[in-house]
């Protein structure tokens, strides 16, 4: 919640206030979470599972630029004489 400006409400409080109106009221009025080892577990999980993520940007782009090179071979081979005489 915006304490500073209690009429603004931000898209993660929407979300979070539409996955669990109870949870969002519990954030709201600073109660702490009583499953602070389930948390902690699961931000050590997502941080030794993120690697996959920043692997796959660049693989994502390699696969890209093969693709564009073998359309543009095979656009070459068609426009200029693939029949190979």
């Amino acid at each position: 919640m915006n304490v500073a400006r209690p009429e603004l409400v931000s898209a993660s409080e929407i979300a979070s206030w539409e996955w669990c109106p109870e949870s969002w009221r519990l954030d709201a009025v600073g109660a702490e979470p009583s499953n602070r080892a389930d948390r902690l577990r699961g931000r050590r999980h997502h941080a030794r599972t993120a690697w996959a993520e920043v692997w796959s940007r660049p693989a994502r782009w390699i696969g890209l630029v093969l693709l564009v090179s073998a359309l543009v071979v095979a656009l070459c081979s068609v426009l200029f004489g693939g029949s190979g005489r």
